[in-house]
């Protein structure tokens, strides 16, 4: 196996390795799993040396101790590492006679993302679009202007009746269920429990598994997920960004169970230790998938009826609010779901520079009903696209598993959902074309 280069270029490892793939020993496809083998070990080692110039870059790590200290010891520059990721990719592009295809094109995708994340990192403003499509995989994003989000609204302006516009009326019911501080660790971790029960019915979980849980005041996200293998993952939650009950329980599941953590552990019962899936690059199709599964993880975990009755009985009483308020919170919280390609188009038209900052946040108070406007066109500045998971992603998956023959409902519905987050085939088919106001 071509061994990490410990100085020189990073050009170096991609052409020792196209030097080294006819020399393997052994069959056609032991000579194809070595190769492959070396590929995605080269992979990851990019992915640590990318992270070590921008950390924004690299999600998640549990590899050897060793690959991170050599990536920081290189310290590799953006054009080093951009070569020879593309080289890589280039040089996989060519089939080796019984290799796994599927393994194949997944690093092909993933390398691809490293070489465009590099090119945002050095400067390029590509349009939102474009620049989605390279990270991600996503191709002519949807932008939703019709029946369904208008309808949205009219449903939410019927349930907050009141003067003024509707915008003002759910920011001011959106701040009394926010979750007084002292009272979160507790809602928190009952709407965890809650998560992990409703998946455990449907999936067998490895027995050690679990989640470990920091609040934190300074973070980017409302909360943040770093898998440490074994099955075990530590959740980083933002105290500075209040909390609804509702929102609570949606972090619940999309950081623990089915979400974040759960995908990461079926990957690795699944592949045990096939070494690609111990990095995770923050910009790429790997990450779309991931975190537009995580954003259905609620949704999955607890179907609107459920939902109600677990809220009202289970976590109301612990944030101190009136458990009679929990289906109409509830209910609220689903139809602003319709608003996602709302959130979606602001965002593009704010990266592509058609809105500046306080119009955009403007649009997204009146339009997606978005109290904290501020604090998301600052994580439109930092991460960008990144944000195209959460709507456009979540959109296209919901589309792709509805669109699976039904098997046994909700054990269906499950079944669905497992088998597309542990499948490296897998690619979120494209969303339909924009619809123009």
């Amino acid at each position: 196996m071509v061994s990490w280069f410990r100085g020189g270029s990073l050009v170096a490892l991609t052409t020792a390795l196209a030097f080294w793939l006819p020399a393997c020993g052994g069959g056609p496809s032991r000579r194809a799993a070595s190769a492959l083998d070396a590929a995605a070990e080269s992979y990851v080692r990019l992915v640590l040396a990318l992270g070590e110039r921008d950390a924004d870059s690299l999600d998640a790590y549990h590899g050897p101790r060793e690959w991170q200290a050599d990536a920081r010891a290189a310290y590799a520059t953006l054009p080093e590492i951009r070569a020879s990721a593309a080289a890589l990719a280039a040089q996989l592009e060519t089939p080796i006679p019984n290799d796994d295809e599927v393994r194949r094109r997944f690093l092909i995708r993933q390398l691809g993302a490293v070489v465009a994340r590099i090119d945002v990192v050095r400067g390029a403003r590509l349009p939102f679009d474009e620049e989605a499509r390279l990270l991600f995989g996503l191709d002519g994003p949807a932008v939703e202007h019709g029946p369904a989000a208008a309808a949205a609204r009219e449903a939410i302006d019927r349930l907050l009746p009141g003067p003024g516009d509707l915008a003002a009326r759910y920011a001011a019911y959106d701040r009394k269920l926010l979750i007084a501080p002292d009272r979160l660790p507790a809602v928190l971790a009952r709407a965890i429990e809650g998560c992990r029960a409703a998946t455990r019915a449907h999936l067998a979980l490895p027995p050690s598994e679990r989640v470990d849980v920091e609040y934190l005041r300074e973070l980017s996200w409302s909360a943040f997920t770093r898998y440490a293998g074994g099955f075990t993952s530590r959740i980083q939650v933002n105290t500075g960004l209040p909390l609804t009950v509702d929102r609570a329980l949606d972090l619940a599941c999309h950081e623990s169970y089915p979400g974040h953590h759960t995908i990461a552990s079926l990957l690795e019962a699944r592949f045990g230790g096939r070494v690609e899936f111990r990095v995770q690059p923050l910009f790429s199709p790997q990450s779309l998938l991931h975190e537009a599964a995580s954003s259905l993880a609620g949704q999955l975990a607890f179907p609107e009826p459920a939902r109600a009755a677990f809220e009202r009985d289970a976590l109301f009483p612990l944030a101190g609010f009136d458990p009679a308020e929990a289906a109409r919170h509830v209910r609220i919280g689903r139809l602003l779901d319709a608003l996602h390609g709302v959130e979606a188009d602001i965002a593009r038209r704010y990266l592509d520079g058609s809105l500046d900052f306080p119009r955009a946040a403007a649009a997204l108070e009146r339009d997606a009903l978005m109290p904290s406007a501020d604090a998301t066109l600052k994580f439109l500045n930092q991460y960008r696209t990144y944000a195209a998971t959460y709507t456009i992603g979540r959109d296209a998956l919901q589309r792709h598993l509805d669109g699976r023959p039904p098997a046994g409902g909700e054990a269906g519905r499950w079944s669905a959902y497992i088998n597309v987050v542990t499948d490296p085939a897998q690619i979120i088919p494209p969303a339909p074309r924009r619809r123009e106001q």
